[in-house]
């Protein structure tokens, strides 16, 4: 009878550990043996709830690896998890005495500290973080390198709620990781007014594609050396009927965020294709190419389909790239602007001098054209340096053979001086603000009817001639 009751007691106390030990299997990652998303919220929230008479305090910091899926692409997931769990171990490790520690998803960590309330200390707590967790990890015989950006949010600045914390810190977060490289922010609203109106663009967004509203409008661009027009350059504008006209500057960053680029590119193209159809054949059209169209390998098939359903050609088709879209998978861009090229289609690269102006990208990309950037040519109106710097840029492009379009020119001074350095081509608000398709015709019959002409075409771009 003894013997049997020390047998229930010891399954009793069997059953407890297992039940504590499947308590903290649901609580905590199996993968670094962090917490668990929902067991973090929880302890965040009884720790802001412990005392509802006083205000509640705590600083969170949200922290995000980039680079994982780089390295899980590369070198397969057993070591993009082997990186996530070494990271959570130096977390693990730093001595912060009292705070909770959480992986929240796949590279994502949050720290929460119940009795931080300073903003400067919790600016250096996340600096100590950041320069911890950034440190390359050893594996076999190379380094791992990534970047790792932390966003903070302050319950005193914070409603109380867990939940909210986390987002407030994501939306943080997410403004730190935009600037790129390491870094941090704190949350203010700011950010979450941003996040509420990049909901209401994304919303739009999606009635715009549904409704067909919207469109691409037209802006010329002419010779220097002739003052006749070469072409014209497609770009897209968004009529909402809730938020009005919405700023490419702001709708294409969502669309590229939601993957709606894709789509909205393809049609661009095909568009701009079908439009330029109808144009004399010395006109080509220009159109901008995301990023993620070169990333989701689309853009050769996109392409191709765009000048088959037009039966335009594909010398009249220039396509403008950005420096920042070498700066990723750059073999994979460049095989398929070199597959562009092969079909016939120029590449601009657009935007110089505002990237990494690598000179590399010159000669290993299949560049016909470089654009300048607008900055470059409205600092003419306020340092002497950009003269120079103009200069030097037309004179490599021309070394290396390149044709070169400069944009933004808004003055007589600018056309003045993009003329006297042998610019090939102009494109600005000076010449001609962007167009509908419906004033198309009237501007392309101006190159035929010299009476027609627009005095601020040869007459400004020749002035000083």
């Amino acid at each position: 009878m003894v013997e049997a009751e020390l047998n229930i007691e010891e399954l009793q106390k069997r059953i407890g550990r297992l039940e504590a030990d499947i308590t903290h299997l649901s609580m905590h990652d199996h993968l670094t043996g962090l917490m668990t998303r929902a067991a973090f919220i929880n302890e965040v929230d009884c720790a802001l709830h412990q005392n509802p008479e006083v205000k509640a305090k705590g600083a969170l910091i949200g922290i995000n690896l980039r680079g994982i899926p780089r390295i899980a692409g590369t070198l397969g997931r057993h070591v993009s998890d082997y990186v996530i769990s070494a990271i959570a171990a130096r977390l693990n490790a730093m001595p912060m005495p009292g705070s909770f520690k959480c992986r929240l998803d796949y590279s994502h960590y949050a720290v929460f500290l119940p009795d931080l309330t300073d903003a400067l200390q919790t600016m250096m707590i996340t600096k100590q973080i950041i320069a911890e967790l950034s440190q390359p990890i050893d594996w076999v015989d190379r380094p791992l390198m990534f970047q790792l950006g932390a966003g903070v949010a302050l319950a005193k600045d914070n409603d109380g709620d867990a939940s909210n914390l986390v987002h407030h810190a994501d939306l943080a977060l997410k403004s730190a990781m935009s600037k790129g490289g390491p870094g941090y922010a704190f949350f203010n609203p700011t950010l979450a007014l941003a996040a509420k109106r990049r909901v209401a663009v994304l919303q739009a967004l999606h009635a715009a594609i549904d409704d067909h509203s919207i469109h691409l409008v037209y802006q010329p661009y002419y010779s220097t050396k002739t003052g006749a027009l070469n072409g014209f350059e497609a770009l897209m504008r968004m009529e909402s009927k809730e938020l009005g006209p919405v700023s490419p500057v702001e709708f294409i960053p969502v669309a590229e965020e939601s993957s709606l680029i894709g789509q909205l590119g393809a049609w661009a193209l095909a568009e701009a294709c079908r439009t330029a159809a109808n144009w004399p054949s010395n006109l080509t059209v220009s159109v901008n190419i995301s990023p993620e169209q070169l990333y989701s390998g689309t853009i050769v098939t996109d392409v191709h389909n765009a000048l088959e359903l037009s039966s335009f050609p594909a010398y009249r088709l220039e396509l403008e790239v950005t420096e920042s879209t070498l700066l990723k998978d750059s073999e994979m861009v460049l095989q398929q602007l070199s597959a562009l090229r092969e079909m016939g289609c120029s590449i601009v690269l657009d935007d110089f001098g505002t990237g990494y102006s690598s000179l590399s990208y010159l000669w290993k990309f299949p560049f016909s054209k470089l654009k300048i950037d607008r900055a470059f040519v409205h600092a003419l109106d306020s340092t002497l340096m950009a003269r120079g710097m103009l200069q030097s840029i037309i004179g490599l492009a021309g070394n290396l053979g390149l044709k070169v379009t400069a944009e933004g020119i808004e003055t007589q001074h600018h056309a003045d001086v993009l003329r006297e350095f042998n610019c090939d081509y102009l494109q600005g608000f000076l010449l001609s603000k962007p167009i509908g398709p419906t004033e198309l015709a009237h501007v392309i019959l101006q190159e035929f009817a010299p009476q027609l002409r627009k005095p601020n075409v040869e007459t400004l771009i020749f002035k000083a001639g």
